[in-house]
């Protein structure tokens, strides 16, 4: 199996961090366990209602990819590892799909982005339930 560029690693360490940073700033610890994608749930939806009162779209793509990054950490943590690379063949640039060891690709970007953007039907729990853990 590929693995991850040394560039994406330390760039998902960054990330990381930073999406701590943010959700501490919402008084949320995430604490790299699987439940934890709830309550970056949680820090998104937060997120989402100050994108609908201001129509900002200054530092969304950057957040989105920090909470990818996030979820990508938790998921090498409990699941597996994969690889993560920043662009796919079939979805386009910088888009940041991660291949899984089953061989399935997932886009968490994609996910945290429309999570905030989109609102609530775009609910990341659900989509990491359904998708990785066969809720």
């Amino acid at each position: 199996m590929k693995k991850t560029s040394a560039e994406l690693i330390k760039l998902q360490e960054e990330l990381t961090g930073l999406a701590l940073q943010i959700a501490k700033s919402q008084n949320i610890t995430l604490d790299f366990s699987l439940d934890s994608v709830k309550d970056v749930e949680k820090v998104l939806s937060i997120i989402h209602d100050d994108y609908k009162k201001t129509k900002n779209e200054e530092g969304v793509r950057g957040i989105a990819l920090e909470f990818a990054a996030y979820i990508i950490s938790v998921i090498e943590k409990n699941l597996s590892v994969g690889y993560w690379e920043r662009d796919s063949s079939d979805m386009g640039k910088d888009t940041f799909p991660y291949h899984l060891e089953d061989g399935k690709i997932i886009f968490p970007f994609s996910w945290c982005l429309k999570r905030i953007v989109d609102g609530s039907g775009d609910d990341v729990w659900a989509k990491f339930q359904t998708i990785l853990l066969g809720r």
